[in-house]
């Protein structure tokens, strides 16, 4: 034991005095040098007007539900079902879509033996009063376009689409919100028309009071759809700068898919309003106080996407939410006292501003309005993560070149299973519950964050140890990998026990090396920019060694180990990659071209 003790002292002088040294010393130069005009980039795609690169598909439509505690083996007959499909939607740039789908299912022909399907009430009935209907708004990625380089005649395309949307059984009018994801599929045969195949899976609620006694998202159903798109704009495809086209006013050359991107933090509010329960009795029963983070990315100046997550009645927690309880069933004691709960979710933005007007670098305040997909989990609540849907608005106001305020409100309705049952309609799977949220905050820009016109001079911009993305990327994976080795060996010859006496694998704390692996990392390549990135980085590791000690899972002495093993395998990575890619920062240039960025070296 001696032995042990006298190694771990060792070990965190050494290690303490060399990140501590190295972490304070003198930062080298990663400012940006000032932007030289360049020639302007002929290969460039421009955007096209809002009203371009819209399409239409009518398609065939086969979906096989897949609900709990039934083998799957047994999906037929029992839940295949078949229909036919609508579909309207638009490209807004050769990497970013859209498109708002609606599937009748099991009414032109009709499966008698789905008795998944059957109506509410009717056990071994078959579902023949009117089908089901779905309607769902998809998020298109285009990856041909992503990770390789627009060509409008490409026969083939591949896209990756997220989903949100609703489901409703006709007879009973009832249903429920659906989340899924889906690969797209398109061929291309002319100018205006495309044979398009999707292959989708989506959760969805109960779809009846047999198949899932949950009302959460636990049933799910695979979906096939096939069938014929048509072009039904003008203009249908993108163009580039050395076209000899007219461009529209309103037309911007696109940035790299790395640029444009954003990052929000703020304070938020929630006001619960379930099902049978009056709004005047929000406060104090159904408000509570929260945090939010969000990351978000315009594609063009008229549609972006942001993803995030809301934590509310966290940092100041209301004892009354009275709505947010535990189902009295389960806890009649009402010792539960768990009240918090978190939403995950992706808004597409719609900016208005530039709709109506065009893009205006100068412009001050954007309002913006936003579809909503996600998930929410009631720490209270017996049940899991429920699916969302919503809509909502935001306002931000730019103070400077990269830091904007903003402000959202939002409203999002999810399964009753998110309240534990206690409030819902007197029929299964429907969705009749949901909260109001606002939010204010602070926007920081990452990166490029404006558009250029056809016909103005593109910028190059000469890198002086600035954010060169894939060696920030490569850097930071491996000094967490270097950190996990490191710690992983460091437990296997020290051997302590942990405060909980679970394992001896408490020192030196994996959380925290890794944790503060990633901070350091951010730190080197951001501090130059806003020196409160690295410090939220700091702050989020620190909490993450925090709760280690809070829960028993590590001595102080394991986390701060942790801390410093994970700051000097950072100062380790980033320095045998300089060592091993040295970079002759006057000679290093990088320019955008459309979707891709082109990397100059001049020798």
């Amino acid at each position: 034991m001696g032995v042990r003790k006298s190694v771990r002292q060792i070990f965190m002088m050494a290690v303490l005095l060399g990140s501590v040294t190295t972490t304070f010393a003198q930062e080298g130069e990663v400012s940006f040098a000032q932007e030289d005009e360049a020639t302007i980039d002929t290969s460039a795609v421009v955007t096209n007007s809002f009203w371009d690169n819209w399409y239409g598909q009518v398609g065939a439509d086969m979906i096989l539900l897949f609900p709990v505690h039934h083998a799957v083996k047994d999906v037929f007959p029992n839940g295949k079902s078949l229909g036919v499909s609508l579909a309207v939607g638009k490209w807004f740039s050769p990497v970013f879509g859209g498109k708002v789908k609606v599937n009748w299912n099991n009414v032109i022909i009709r499966e008698t033996h789905n008795i998944w399907y059957h109506p509410y009430g009717e056990p071994g009935g078959s579902h023949d009063n009117g089908g089901f209907i779905t309607f769902s708004g998809d998020m298109e990625l285009n990856l041909h376009n992503l990770f390789g380089v627009y060509q409008p005649d490409r026969k083939w395309n591949l896209s990756l689409a997220p989903r949100g949307g609703g489901w409703i059984n006709v007879k009973e009018g009832k249903g429920g919100p659906i989340l899924g994801v889906g690969l797209h599929n398109t061929y291309r045969l002319s100018d205006k028309w495309q044979l398009f195949g999707d292959v989708n899976y989506t959760f969805v609620p109960s779809m009846n009071g047999i198949s899932s006694g949950t009302d959460h998202g636990g049933n799910s159903y695979a979906e096939i759809n096939v069938g014929v798109e048509m072009a039904l704009s003008k203009h249908n495809t993108f163009h580039r700068v050395s076209e000899s086209v007219k461009h529209d006013s309103k037309a911007v050359m696109l940035n790299s898919f790395w640029d444009n991107w954003f990052v929000q933090a703020g304070l938020g509010m929630s006001l619960q309003n379930p099902y049978g329960t009056n709004f005047a009795n929000v406060f104090p029963n159904g408000n509570t106080l929260g945090v939010n983070l969000g990351l978000g990315k315009w594609f063009t100046p008229e549609i972006g996407v942001r993803g995030g997550v809301n934590w509310q009645n966290s940092i100041v927690r209301n004892d009354h939410a009275y709505y947010l309880a535990p189902n009295p069933e389960d806890d009649p004691d009402g010792t539960l006292d768990k009240r918090g709960f978190y939403g995950l979710y992706a808004d597409v933005f719609f900016n208005l501003h530039n709709i109506i007007a065009g893009y205006d670098q100068n412009r001050k305040w954007h309002a913006i309005v936003f579809p909503r997909m996600g998930l929410a989990t009631n720490f209270s609540s017996s049940y899991a993560e429920c699916p969302l849907i919503g809509i909502g608005t935001e306002q931000t106001y730019a103070i400077s070149d990269k830091v904007k305020l903003f402000a959202d409100f939002a409203y999002q309705a999810m399964t009753s299973g998110f309240h534990d049952k206690k409030y819902k309609s007197p029929s299964h799977g429907i969705s009749c519950n949901g909260w109001f949220d606002f939010n204010v905050g602070v926007q920081y820009d990452l990166g490029k964050n404006t558009w250029d016109k056809p016909g103005e001079k593109r910028t190059a911009v000469q890198w002086e140890g600035g954010h060169n993305w894939p060696r920030f990327i490569v850097n930071t994976g491996a000094s967490v990998v270097v950190a996990f080795g490191a710690k992983s060996a460091l437990k296997g010859m020290i051997k302590e026990e942990r405060p909980d006496h679970s394992d001896n694998k408490s020192f030196p704390s994996g959380h925290a090396s890794m944790a503060f692996a990633a901070a350091r990392s951010i730190d080197k390549e951001f501090r130059q920019d806003c020196i409160w990135i690295p410090i939220a980085g700091y702050a989020a590791a620190t909490a993450i060694g925090v709760e280690r000690v809070v829960n028993d899972h590590h001595h102080w002495y394991d986390v701060v180990a942790g801390a410093a093993l994970g700051v000097g395998a950072t100062e380790l990575t980033w320095w045998l990659s300089d060592k091993m890619f040295p970079q002759k920062k006057e000679h290093f240039n990088v320019g955008v071209s459309g979707n891709t960025v082109e990397v100059v070296y001049n020798f």
